[in-house]
């Protein structure tokens, strides 16, 4: 059996159901063939459990966590019996007989009914069997839970009949024949039908009292202790069809080993002595002896099928069985929800990036009219309406849950303008800690605008946005990246942002994207051999012009002998990068470009001897910056070592001989030291909060930036570590910007002053100060004081955290606050914006509107995904995988020693949910 569509069903039925009566929870159990105390058990398929009302997720919860036996609570025994069953209160139920008493009791559960469901494919059974249960909404009136008993039953049996073949044509789910009246109380539960030799049920549909045989009934409730057989036929399958239609039964054959699949679209009845087939679609009658044989059943299902197909306006597939296709048009037809395949539709459209039009392709209309005929086309229009539909559906989501977070907020601001498509794309992005320590990332807005916009409009654009989500006075760590890099338009965009969108009066804490910077560095170096860079260039375009000077250059590298014998390749100059492996590479071809400059009158490009050198020293220097984008790391520690690394070159530039190398070190010292008093403090903090690190990775680093200076720097360091700590400790919602500077330190404490007393005059002074009315060690102290913590290859740094909150809680807010700041962001080489549009192509050219609501949608949406798998021990497990894209842990930094410096180690893996479903 098919478990997967048929547990597909069930979903299906059940949010139906629940939706239509207002239900909080329905279950569905399924059996297991093993036996526990000689008797079967019942485990939850939590993928078709419908959970109306949330408070009542802990109750599931406890189900999937165990199993019931036969007998067990209202669903045991609707197992064991053949008739549905129900209870006013399973909180009264003692724990034996009901496990689960003390979380009903606790999710405010009360009133149950149990349904055993028969599921066939064809005419052969399942071998195990599903109960779905049913829970009321509390305080009903008896009378009122009664009707509504009444409706759930009639409801289950009216979709049951209409999803015969809706998920995979042959199967059939089907409630158990009913006993009695639907009015069933507690005694009901207590009593045995099993010894009945005769008993009568109602029909669903009007209730009206239909005899049916001892044999008969006995066979519908056959158990499944029959373990030889995975799929066992259903036997006396004429009467079953005649009892179901209020007919009387055929004598024929009850053991057949093949039954023409006309019987699908056919029911089998036999009225005064005659028996005929009566079709399930038109109603049309035919003989239906067996000696009459199926050729005019098989020509009328054929016709009948086209006559649906032309009255639903749609054109029948070629690829698809015509008899399978009528079977699942007849079980299907009232299930069927234009509305909601249409939103579907839009769904995966922007969850997989499709393109708005594949609904105007050939193929894909083909094979669509193959599942569902009934299904009518729509245009590219139409589509994009749907996704605006969902992309505004789900932005009211997200938009209630950041309401209900009450913390400060990471925003990436990313700026990439393209001059060919004389567009600039800025796409804003929210990094948060949610309440279960969990780093979440969303993208709040991609916006589209003119190619050379300028720093007004675009932080026009950004304050709208912010005050849109209602997050202007909770973002208070900022990172920018633009490409290209342009100094001017992050100094004005940083500047506006204080004084104009985000009304804070504490500190924002900006952090500039590394790999721009070096980027900034890099093209200092370039721009003092500009002239080489510009004669290489012409070189390259000159070989490459023809095939013959092409051949002749390849010829000339041989005949040297030159190491590797590629081709020199021209550079992308917005790319830094090129620029370098392309003068790298012109120094190693240095002999061969001299020779040519030799033999070939026609290559008048030159470069002297000096430019050679000048381009050699050059590139020595700006290896450096080379080497640490080519070993980019998101580790805090290795970007600690390339901060060492860079200083102690730019010291060591700044008295090179040569004037060129000096200039260019004076320019990038600067700008280097700008780049990092704005990101030290964001850093050092970091640092301290990593329990691996703590306060001995800052140390470390300022001795080897500052040298003899690094003891003026940690004491500044200190002093705003305490600051921003004892704010978080008073309750404040925002940070002072009273800061000492570094001037004021220095006037304050120099080891170099006649008053030798004066530093420590200034560190008894704040000492007090700090500690007035408190004689015990702040929090801070005693978490600088214990050891740091190995987390071993995992590098758990939020599962540290949520493990010591409590014990350090002034502490766990910074943590939750500032760990949040997306280090892998910042210091990652990658373009984000290029990985969107890489992701989804198909955006190109639409409009500014739709681009944003299938971006961001994508990147919202968190559909749910059922996958079937099979154990060693031959159980399917059906696992039930929400994962939401893009929850990456930026600051879950690789183990120091890892090998892998490129990914950032995950904090968690998203739980899986698993039932097991007997084959």
């Amino acid at each position: 059996m098919n478990q997967a569509a048929v547990i597909a069903e069930i979903t299906d039925i059940l949010e139906l159901i629940c939706r239509e009566h207002n239900l909080p929870l329905a279950l569905t159990w399924v059996s297991s063939n093993s036996l526990k105390n000689n008797k079967r058990t019942l485990n939850i398929v939590s993928s078709a459990c419908c959970v109306n009302d949330l408070g009542m997720q802990g109750f599931l919860n406890a189900c999937i966590g165990h199993h019931l036996e036969e007998g067990q609570g209202v669903a045991g025994k609707a197992l064991k019996s053949t008739h549905h069953c129900s209870f006013s209160n399973v909180c009264l139920l003692d724990v034996a007989d009901y496990p689960f008493v003390d979380d009903a009791r606790i999710s405010g559960l009360r009133a149950a009914l149990a349904i055993k469901l028969m599921i066939k494919e064809g005419f052969y059974r399942s071998n195990v069997d599903y109960v779905v249960e049913f829970f009321l909404p509390a305080n009903l009136e008896d009378l009122e839970e009664k009707t509504l008993m009444d409706g759930i039953s009639a409801s289950l049996r009216k979709f049951c009949e209409n999803t015969r073949t809706v998920t995979a044509p042959g199967y059939s789910v089907q409630p158990v024949p009913l006993f009695g009246s639907l009015n069933l109380n507690q005694r009901s539960l207590e009593r045995n039908h099993e010894d009945s030799s005769e008993v009568s049920f109602s029909d669903w549909n009007n209730f009206q009292p239909v005899a049916v045989s001892g044999s008969s009934l006995r066979h519908s409730e056959q158990k499944v202790g029959e373990q030889n057989a995975a799929v066992e036929p259903v036997q006396d399958v004429d009467n079953q069809l005649a009892a179901v239609n209020g007919s009387q039964p055929t004598n024929g054959n009850a053991k057949r080993r093949k039954i023409s699949e006309v019987w699908t679209a056919f029911d089998k009845v036999q009225e005064n002595g005659s028996v005929w087939a009566i079709c399930r679609v038109c109603k049309k009658r035919y003989p239906g002896e067996s000696k009459k044989g199926t050729s005019n059943l098989h020509k009328h299902m054929r016709k009948c099928f086209r006559d649906r197909v032309r009255d639903t306006g749609q054109q029948p597939s070629p690829f698809v069985d015509r008899s399978n296709l009528m079977s699942s048009m007849i079980g299907s037809n009232c299930m069927f929800n234009q509305e909601r395949s249409r939103m579907d539709i839009a769904r995966m459209v922007i969850k997989h990036g499709y393109p708005l039009n594949i609904v105007e392709h050939e193929f894909f209309e083909i094979f669509v009219s193959s599942l569902q005929p009934m299904f009518e086309f729509y245009s590219q229009d139409t589509v994009e309406v749907d996704v605006l539909a969902v992309y505004k559906e789900e932005k009211e989501k997200l938009s209630k849950s950041l309401d209900n977070l009450s913390r400060l907020f990471s925003l990436t601001i990313d700026l990439q303008s393209y001059e060919d498509r004389k567009v600039t794309y800025c796409c804003l992005t929210l990094h948060f800690i949610d309440d279960g320590w969990e780093l979440k990332k969303k993208i709040l807005a991609f916006k589209t605008l003119a190619y050379n916009c300028y720093t007004g409009n675009l932080y026009e654009v950004i304050r709208i946005v912010l005050r849109e989500w209602n997050i202007d006075k909770n973002v208070q760590f900022i990172c920018t990246k633009l490409i290209p890099p342009d100094e001017q338009v992050v100094g004005e965009l940083k500047s506006k942002l204080s004084d104009e969108v985000l009304p804070h009066s504490g500190d924002l804490f900006y952090t500039s994207c590394h790999a721009q910077v070096l980027s900034l560095l890099v093209q200092d170096g370039f721009g003092e051999i500009r002239t080489v860079l510009y004669k290489i260039r012409q070189s390259i375009e000159y070989f490459n012009a023809t095939p013959i000077q092409r051949q002749n250059f390849c010829e000339v590298i041989n005949r040297l002998k030159v190491q590797d014998s590629t081709m020199i390749s021209q550079d992308v100059p917005a790319r830094w990068e090129t620029t370098f492996l392309m003068l790298e590479r012109a120094l190693e071809l240095r002999d061969v470009f001299t020779h040519l400059e030799q033999v070939d009158d026609d290559y008048t490009v030159k470069l002297s001897t000096e430019e050679w050198e000048m381009a050699t020293v050059m590139c020595e220097c700006l290896k450096v910056f080379h080497k640490s984008i080519c070993n980019f790391s998101t580790s805090l520690d290795v970007y600690f070592e390339n901060i060492c690394l860079i200083y102690k070159n730019l010291h060591k530039w700044e008295k090179s001989e040569h004037v060129y190398i000096k200039s260019m070190a004076n320019r990038m010292k600067v700008k280097f030291d700008e780049y990092w008093s704005e990101n030290s403090l964001t850093f050092g903090i970091l640092a301290v909060l990593d329990p691996r690190y703590k306060y001995d990775l800052v140390e470390y680093g300022y001795e080897q930036i500052y040298n003899s200076d690094a003891e003026l720097h940690l004491w500044i360091f200190r002093h705003e570590l305490k600051r921003v700590y004892s704010k978080y400790a008073s309750g404040s919602n925002s940070l002072e910007s009273s800061a000492l500077t570094t001037a004021d330190m220095s006037s304050s404490y120099n080891p170099n002053s006649d008053d030798k007393l004066c530093g420590f005059k200034q560190w008894q002074k704040h000492k007090y100060e700090s500690n007035t009315g408190d004689s015990h060690k702040s929090e801070l102290d005693q978490y600088l004081q214990e050891p740091s913590v190995n987390l071993g290859m995992d590098s758990d740094v939020l599962g540290w955290w949520r493990a010591n909150a409590l014990k350090f809680p002034t502490l766990g807010k910074m943590a939750r606050d500032f760990l949040a700041i997306p280090i892998s962001a910042i210091l990652s080489k990658s373009n984000f914006i290029d990985e969107i549009m890489k992701m989804n192509p198909a955006i190109s050219g639409l409009n500014p509107e739709i681009v944003e609501a299938l971006v961001c949608g994508q990147d919202w949406l968190e559909s749910p995904k059922r996958r079937l798998t099979q154990s060693e021990d031959g159980v399917l497990e059906m696992e039930w995988n929400q994962t939401p894209l893009h929850h990456h842990h930026p600051n879950l930094l690789p183990h120091p020693h890892s090998s892998d410096h490129n990914q950032a180690a995950p904090i968690n893996s998203e739980e899986h949910q698993s039932s097991q479903v007997q084959t």
